[in-house]
Formats: structure tokens, sequence, C-alpha cells
């Protein structure tokens, strides 16, 4: 009995050791040159199932992302009003065709003096079906200052062209060509 029981462990803890390192590798199947990471400090995550693992792959008899009319992405709560800190709840209900990305999108609009403009900050991917959270952090924010958030779909082009016209904050004062919001826009104030 006692051997039952330390060959099943065994075998758990090699199968987790396994599926562990196969996650850090650092290796990326679909081979497409990534943004670099953002300067914030609010970046979003893919949630976890129960068993603390990430959500499984593509879902079988979900259109592919940007193919039916409406929202590929719903995002929760509709609107966010913190003193501080919050997060947003996004749900992938489609899947993505290879070489495309849906990412978080952070829109800042009347910034600058004395023309205020839009900024755009480009955030990380959400690549499966399923639930992904977005932290945000607004203890820096002046009191009063908003935020629109939203996931945009875009084509490997549009994709690296958000990539490389980053200016040195990591803003954009455009969307690529090609990107299309593909989410309900989420106001996020801090009171």
């Amino acid at each position: 009995m006692k051997a039952a029981i330390l060959t099943v462990t065994g075998s758990i803890i090699v199968g987790c050791l396994g599926l562990w390192s196969g996650v850090f590798s650092g290796e990326d199947d679909r081979r497409d040159p990534k943004p670099a990471p953002s300067p914030s400090a609010s970046a979003p995550h893919p949630s976890l199932s129960s068993s603390g693992l990430p959500a499984p792959g593509p879902a079988q008899g979900l259109p592919d992302c940007g193919d039916k009319p409406g929202h590929d992405v719903t995002i929760e709560p509709k609107q966010l009003t913190v003193a501080s800190d919050g997060s947003l709840t996004a749900e992938v209900n489609c899947n993505l065709q290879e070489g495309w990305h849906l990412t978080w999108m952070v829109q800042l609009d009347g910034v600058g003096k004395p023309v205020p403009h839009t900024n755009y900050y480009p955030k990380d991917d959400l690549g499966r079906p399923g639930p992904y959270t977005f932290d945000v952090h607004l203890s820096s924010s002046e009191p009063g200052s908003a935020r629109t958030i939203y996931v945009v779909l875009m084509d490997g082009f549009a994709y690296r062209q958000l990539s490389e016209n980053r200016n040195p904050d990591g803003s954009l004062l455009k969307l690529p060509n090609g990107a299309r919001k593909v989410s309900n826009s989420v106001l996020v104030k801090r009171y």
C-alpha cells in the first residue's frame, strides 16, 4: 500500500515538474516577435484554473476571433471607480488564428499641453479562450483622472507596427492600421 502511494505521489511530482519546465522554458510556439514589455506595474495576466494552472488551449466550437459580429471579448465590470487599485476580468470567447493577437489597450484622452491629444498604451496579450485579469494601479494618478480600457485584435503586420512605433514611455499616438476593438470599453476612474 505504501509503495502504491509513493509511486502515485512520485508520478504527480514528476508530471508537475515537467509541466512547469515547459511553461517556463521561454519557448514561444508562435515564433512571432513580441513587443517589449510595458513599463507599467499593472501587468495583466491570465486567470488560473482551479488546479492553479493556466487555462487550457483553443476551445472546440468557438468561432475565430473577428469572424462574428459583436464582441469577441467581454470585460467586467462595465465601469470601475477606485481609490487606488482594482481589477477587470476579460472573457475571451473566440480562438485566435495563427499570427493574430488580442491585446489589452489603455487609452488616455486629453494628454499634453498646450494641445491635448490621446495616448494609447498597449499591455499584455490574451492568447486563448477563457478569463484574464487586468490589475489596475492608480495610486500615482491624479484624483479624478480617467482612462478607457478595451481589447484590440490585430494581424501580424499591425502587431509589429504596435511594437515598432512606441514612444519611450511605451505609448502610441495612434493605433496601428488594422487594429480593431473587439471588446466593450470600460471607463476606469480614480476618485
